[in-house]
């Protein structure tokens, strides 16, 4: 966890350029003798393996994108900026819509909306909302009022640039200013997305609609073209000790292949801090703890009528977190440990909740799938098309970065770039903030978890292309696909222990739904060890049915929400019986638990 990471020098970026009289450079003419100008605002790095400068002060308009460094699935980061005298300087920026290989802007989101299923429009949607909130709190929600600005990278939504409030604004962007964005938007959309959304618009424009509401309604939107389409989940994991480690401080959930019609559908890696006592103990006490919480919590989850909103969900997801973390810390607090001989682990959790949506067909469940996150331990979404982090890690180098004390690459460089800025179990509650959402995916693909034993220098990123269309495919099961990816960082990394989960996500329609399960039990094809052939730009035919029915917005909270309560009795008493039967040192009676808040 304490690492320096670099590009391989293989790896030439395309960067957005942001500043005045720019259009006018001749393609192919080198800027500062370094970038090369392949397309009006569009430069790509010669040099990626050199620093990029930037100045002893960051000029105003380079803050935003420091600031927005933890919303990187969304946003572009600063690269560099470059000076010029008279002018205003240039920003380069990093992690921006162009195409890898091509060079190209992605689409704009009201293209894309022409040609995508109602599914895929409705998540679309549902992220500008979420931004609206996430960047409204920067003060810099007028990004998203800008269609050009707009841009789709398969299932997510991508921000050209961020753009501040101007000195000319008076007042914030207002919900009836992304009422009119919407409404500019209604054409492409498919009508059982159109017309509700009509209506949403419709009620902000006679000020009858507040921002929980409206958040409520769009949710409905949503999960009702969830409600459409079908989904098979399996899970596998293992956890493997590093060719130099001594002990294996990681741990998961599962270990080995998980079946489809298994109740708990959770898949957890947690990372022992390394340099700390116990951290071996740490990470098997979180994946245990948690498993009890959650088994309690999901039970009454798959029997619940109405739809639970999604911060309900959240702030019982985050209640569990916090016991464990109260459970670790203890014990540490209980014999005394101080600075690095406290234990701790990371996390990083997909939990699948299952919803119940009410359609013309009748009831139909939708698989919601919220991932958590502490540390440094990743989390990607993988397809035969591309591969994108849904994480962004807790440490030294993201910190110096939102604090705006240097860029990506700047704290990269730095010999404690890797260090931990949280980790489950070292201080208290107070200071623990984890990371959740929810995620609806509505294609085909691979959720992958690891810790950094595999993810560390870029392993995921360059060699994601060489398994995932055999994986989609089932020519190769995911418990080999699961042994392959601990090999690659045994080979390539070797450092660190390793931990692999891989969650495969198969999306189908209603009618094909009803008859794949059976057809593939006696068609399905024989599985072979994974060759490294690269299998880039492959994809599965797959289609999104839609026509949902509208379902009444959520009332009251449902019962199931105070089984995090109970459960936490259990939890501590796991923990007590657990490390006191590890420990030679006499454990002292533990507190009561922490109760979980009420939302």
């Amino acid at each position: 966890m304490n690492r320096v990471e670099r590009r391989p020098s293989r790896y030439k970026p395309y960067l957005w350029v942001v500043g005045t009289d720019l259009e006018t450079l001749p393609i192919d003419e080198l800027v500062g003798q370094r970038y090369q100008v392949v397309a009006p605002y569009i430069w790509l790095d010669t040099q990626p393996d050199q620093r990029p400068s930037v100045p002893n002060a960051f000029p105003p308009e380079a803050m935003p994108y420091l600031k927005a460094h933890p919303h990187r699935l969304h946003v572009p980061g600063l690269y560099g900026v470059l000076e010029r005298t008279g002018a205003p300087p240039i920003l380069l920026l990093e992690n921006a819509p162009i195409h890898p290989q091509a060079g190209a802007l992605l689409p704009e989101l009201e293209a894309g909306l022409f040609s995508a299923p109602p599914l895929r429009q409705a998540n679309w949607l549902w992220q500008l909302w979420e931004l609206w909130g996430t960047l409204g709190d920067l003060g810099l929600a007028r990004s998203l009022l800008m269609p050009s600005n707009l841009r789709v990278d398969g299932w997510r939504l991508r921000l050209l640039e961020l753009l501040p409030a101007g000195e000319d604004d008076a007042e914030p962007p207002t919900l009836a200013d992304l009422a009119e964005l919407w409404r500019s938007l209604l054409s492409p959309l498919h009508l059982s997305v159109s017309e509700p959304l009509r209506l949403l618009v419709n009620r902000i424009d006679a000020g009858d609609m507040d921002a929980a509401t409206l958040a409520l309604e769009l949710n409905q939107i949503l999960l009702g073209q969830a409600a459409m389409v079908s989904t098979r989940i399996a899970l596998a994991g293992a956890t493997a000790q590093g060719p130099t480690q001594p002990r294996n401080e990681d741990a998961c959930w599962p270990q080995g292949t998980q079946s489809e019609t298994a109740g708990l559908q959770v898949a957890m890696v947690c990372d022992g801090v390394g340099g700390h006592d116990d951290g071996e103990i740490a990470s098997q006490l979180a994946v245990q703890s948690l498993q009890i919480q959650l088994q309690a919590l999901l039970a009454e989850a798959q029997n619940e009528l109405r739809i639970l909103p999604p911060q309900v969900i959240v702030q019982q997801l985050e209640a569990v977190i916090r016991i464990v973390n109260e459970l670790i810390s203890f014990q540490n607090d209980n014999r005394g440990r101080v600075g690095r001989q406290r234990m701790g682990t990371t996390l990083v959790m997909a939990v699948v909740i299952p919803q119940r949506v009410q359609t013309e067909q009748g009831w139909e469940r939708v698989s919601e799938v919220y991932l958590a996150q502490v540390g440094d331990s990743r989390a990607y979404w993988i397809t035969p098309d591309y591969c994108h982090p849904l994480t962004v890690d807790d440490d030294i180098a993201g910190r110096e970065v939102i604090a705006c004390r240097q860029t990506w690459p700047q704290a990269q460089e730095r010999s404690d770039a890797g260090a931990l800025t949280q980790a489950l179990g070292t201080r208290s509650g107070d200071h623990l903030r984890p990371h959740l959402r929810r995620f609806i995916f509505d294609e085909t693909g691979i959720l992958l978890l690891c810790s950094d034993g595999l993810s560390d220098n870029y392993r995921i990123e360059d060699a994601w292309a060489n398994y995932i269309g055999l994986i989609i495919k089932d020519i190769v099961t995911l418990d080999s696909a699961v042994a392959s990816w601990i090999e690659l960082a045994n080979q390539k990394n070797g450092h660190d222990n390793t931990a692999v989960v891989l969650m495969q996500y198969k999306l189908f329609t209603q009618t094909s739904a009803q008859t794949e399960p059976d057809a593939a039990a006696g068609s399905r094809q024989e599985t072979v060890p994974p060759p490294g052939a690269t299998l880039y730009g492959e994809s599965l035919p797959e289609e999104v049915a839609s026509a949902p029915a509208e379902s009444k917005p959520p009332q009251g909270i449902p019962r199931w929400i105070l089984a995090v309560s109970g459960s936490a009795l259990l939890v501590g008493l796991l923990g007590w019986w657990w490390l006191s039967s590890r420990s030679p040192e006499p454990p002292s009676p533990l507190p009561p638990p922490p109760t979980a808040p009420a939302p």
